[in-house]
């Protein structure tokens, strides 16, 4: 049309009616905008070696840090005085950075397969004490050995006990914050098992520590395969196998099963009231942490999970949980796991720092801790447009159990 040959009044139509398109197209575009945004978002995070994601994830994005407190046992020479509790100094914190990549990618979309390598490096500056700080704590190998030799038949729990007399069956050690940690430190008990090559007692140095050899190694822990999301954004990041099985092998029916999130991604098509899931390859299990508010941080809406007496449940809040207690071990009190399956199936337990959320048994018969909820606890902060954590806070504590064995001196 040609404005020139057009009168006054059709001039003022046409610029009338284009004025009014272009303000509905404005109004639709206004109200599509978000759903529209979103959509666009959400198909950057299906992982692939291109996608917008993957250098954030394949490697540690930002600095991270792990912080390990150590509780140094003060009277272990009174573990058979009566009246007497146990009482635990925590020392630190001891801060790392800690740098994540993930290695031997294989792509079978839409899944995944990697090794996860953790790189540590001590920060003195962000630690309260040194790695030459000394600690006293159970000795954990003789622990373990004296449980293993409870349930022999008696001729070989006689060969049992008179080793760990011979070989420093002790209930407790002194070492570095260090030897203890990643340094690892020689073990006559271990050494004297590592040297039987019984099936029965795989054991394959005679060193401990609790990380020892896991800085820099990619196999410690394990490898995982995820969902990249391609095709189901809904099983963005859901850990499919473990080590190549959809199950643990060490806990029976749903508890055994690999299920849950490595912490890195989470799927953006959540549901608020439904709990979130974290798998943890150390304890060979996942863990649920459960919806607490949602919040505004930095203009961003965000949705807070938390730990709570639920998380540690081993069936007595909750039946879904009680095949974490096996029948061939003794079940610890609410709050407290049995540790021992994925730890040599010695008389380990998991719980939160300083017994929190527990049974109050477990604080009564210690002295020197105090469980404090904001420090304590468990918490990941997401953005669930697209399923990102931004904060994440994942900490326990790991404790045995000492039994007085009259055949051990």
């Amino acid at each position: 049309m040609c404005c020139g040959c057009c009168s006054v009044r059709q001039q003022k139509i046409w610029v009338f009616s284009m004025g009014g398109l272009i303000l509905a197209v404005g109004i639709f575009l206004a109200a599509a905008w978000p759903a529209v945004s979103r959509q666009w978002i959400r198909s950057l995070l299906p992982l692939a070696p291109n996608s917008f994601i993957y250098n954030r994830w394949v490697t540690t994005p930002m600095p991270l840090y792990s912080t390990v407190f150590l509780f140094n046992w003060t009277n272990p020479g009174d573990l058979n005085t009566e009246g007497v509790k146990p009482h635990f100094e925590q020392l630190g914190p001891y801060t790392f950075s800690d740098f994540k990549v993930k290695e031997d990618l294989e792509w079978n979309q839409p899944q995944v397969t990697y090794f996860g390598k953790r790189t540590w490096h001590f920060l003195p500056d962000m630690s309260n004490g040194s790695l030459e700080d000394v600690v006293i704590a159970p000795h954990f190998p003789s622990l373990t050995a004296a449980l293993y030799s409870r349930q022999l038949r008696r001729i070989l729990r006689k060969v049992m006990n008179f080793a760990l007399n011979r070989e420093g069956g002790a209930t407790h050690m002194t070492h570095t914050a260090g030897q203890w940690l990643f340094d690892g430190y020689y073990d006559h008990l271990l050494d004297f098992v590592e040297q039987l090559h019984s099936p029965l007692l795989p054991i394959y140095n005679n060193t401990f520590g609790w990380f020892y050899e896991r800085n820099n190694s990619k196999t410690a822990e394990g490898n995982f395969t995820v969902h990249t999301g391609r095709g189901d954004l809904s099983q963005l990041g859901d850990l499919l196998l473990w080590n190549g099985r959809n199950t643990t092998g060490f806990y029976p029916g749903e508890c055994g099963k690999v299920n849950g999130s490595t912490g890195e991604l989470w799927s953006p098509y959540r549901e608020w009231d439904q709990p979130t899931t974290i798998f943890l390859p150390d304890a060979a299990r996942y863990l649920n942490l459960f919806p607490k508010e949602n919040l505004t941080i930095d203009g961003i809406d965000v949705w807070r999970f938390e730990s709570t007496n639920l998380t540690l449940d081993n069936g007595q809040l909750s039946p879904d949980t009680e095949c974490f207690c096996l029948k061939n071990r003794e079940c610890p009190r609410n709050g407290v796991l049995d540790y021992g399956p994925p730890a040599f199936n010695g008389p380990f337990y998991m719980s939160h720092p300083h017994f929190f959320l527990t049974d109050p048994m477990y604080r009564e018969n210690t002295t020197g801790l105090q469980p404090v909820e904001s420090q304590h606890g468990m918490y990941v902060i997401m953005e669930p447009t697209l399923g990102i954590p931004l904060s994440l806070r994942g900490q326990l504590m790991i404790s045995t159990k000492v039994v007085r064995d009259e055949a051990i001196e």
